[in-house]
């Protein structure tokens, strides 16, 4: 029996913070109810179809999931126990804003089964805080993380994020010293992405907001942040990713490998038997698809073996640990290097990627110039017939 990861998304907020684009609405918590009851039934919907599955695990994101009482998040996890094999070691990870958070709730999910808390911190300056729309201060970050153990979370995740308007490197290095002495188990340290269409790019264009890091501040918060979290004992798997041994992301990780994954409710996709779909982004839309018990089977864009081929680079070179060179070859029937001859070339002698250990990964040096790497290998590819070789 295969084993696969579910993705389980719950897109309730109590506002939008002005930099995010997903699937995700504020002033729904009357449809909370029926929104968890539809999670449900697409779980067994999907359930029915696929199958039996083992799934080992599992991840509740958002969207704020600790929108949901303790009773709801029983309830979808029962499901999901009843539909699916679910493994005694799945991890099982929920995210959080410290915002919403109190100990009952915190235990309440800790008993459903939780065993993993993400909480998206961002940051631990008031000021940025708020000029990027989260709802909690720094204190109630502090907060949360002290109430999460207290609740018998030992698998905790800060997410932060760096590179917001105004900010300065020594603003960046306050907010992760004073993360890392809170000692969770697992940092996430991600640049902002400026995403068209939300409120915060509206306001960099228009310039009516602090201006964003220049390349140097930049470039320092990159370093300050590989040398905070490898003298604090966190060592980096992923490009964002830093983590105490034995804390890596297991969920995370399945993305990167590109392995199998079910994607339910509003707006998630799904890489399931080699199919790619997605469920409506429309509240209402979603809600009647599941509600009549029907389940999403529309085909996420092309899929070409070509497109899987780098994909697989794409993704697997995110990890410092890179990409598993046989399984590709067993996957594709065609080795790296076959598919990629002058790029890995080029780049292992420019001292950008190496191999080893049966992986072909990006060097430290690489890592810093990935997406220029990645442009490589999509020209490359693009310049040859659609052969895969």
């Amino acid at each position: 029996m295969e084993t696969n990861s579910l993705y389980i998304h719950i897109p309730l907020c109590v506002k939008k913070c002005a930099y995010c684009d997903f699937a995700s609405f504020s002033g729904r918590m009357a449809q909370r109810e029926r929104y968890v009851q539809a999670v449900c039934r697409e779980i067994r919907a999907q359930a029915a179809f696929f199958g039996p599955r083992r799934v080992g695990t599992v991840f509740l994101g958002g969207g704020t999931p600790t929108l949901l009482t303790g009773a709801q998040v029983q309830e979808i996890l029962d499901t999901v126990r009843a539909c699916f094999e679910l493994l005694g070691d799945a991890e099982i990870t929920m995210e959080g804003n410290p915002g919403t958070l109190t100990m009952d709730s915190l235990r309440a999910y800790r008993q459903a089964g939780v065993n993993r808390l993400s909480l998206g911190v961002q940051s631990l300056d008031d000021g940025l805080l708020a000029a990027i729309g989260r709802i909690h201060t720094s204190e109630e970050a502090a907060q949360a993380v002290r109430m999460a153990r207290g609740a018998g979370f030992e698998n905790l995740s800060l997410d932060l994020m760096y590179g917001l308007p105004g900010q300065t490197a020594a603003q960046w290095r306050d907010t992760l010293e004073r993360a890392i002495a809170l000692e969770p188990d697992h940092l996430s340290c991600y640049s902002l992405i400026l995403e068209e269409g939300t409120p915060l790019f509206a306001s960099v264009q228009a310039g009516t907001c602090a201006p964003l890091p220049d390349e140097d501040a930049m470039e320092e918060m990159d370093a300050l942040t590989a040398g905070l979290t490898r003298k604090a004992g966190y060592a980096q798997y992923e490009v964002s990713n830093y983590a105490r041994p034995g804390r890596q992301c297991r969920h995370n990780i399945v993305y990167w490998e590109c392995l199998p994954y079910l994607g339910v409710g509003l707006g998630a996709h799904s890489d399931m038997d080699g199919r790619r779909f997605y469920n409506p982004a429309d509240w209402e839309a979603y809600l009647h698809m599941a509600e009549e018990g029907r389940t999403a089977r529309e085909a996420e864009g092309a899929n070409t073996r070509e497109d899987r081929m780098f994909e697989r680079m794409m993704m697997g070179l995110r990890q410092v640990r890179g990409v598993d060179e046989a399984r590709f070859e067993r996957d594709f029937g065609a080795r790296i290097e076959q598919v990629w001859p002058e790029t890995v070339a080029q780049m292992t002698q420019g001292g950008l990627m190496t191999g080893d250990s049966g992986r072909i990964r990006l060097t430290p040096r690489g890592m810093q110039v990935m997406n220029g790497v990645l442009v490589h290998l999509m020209e490359e590819m693009d310049s040859k017939p659609q052969n895969g070789a």
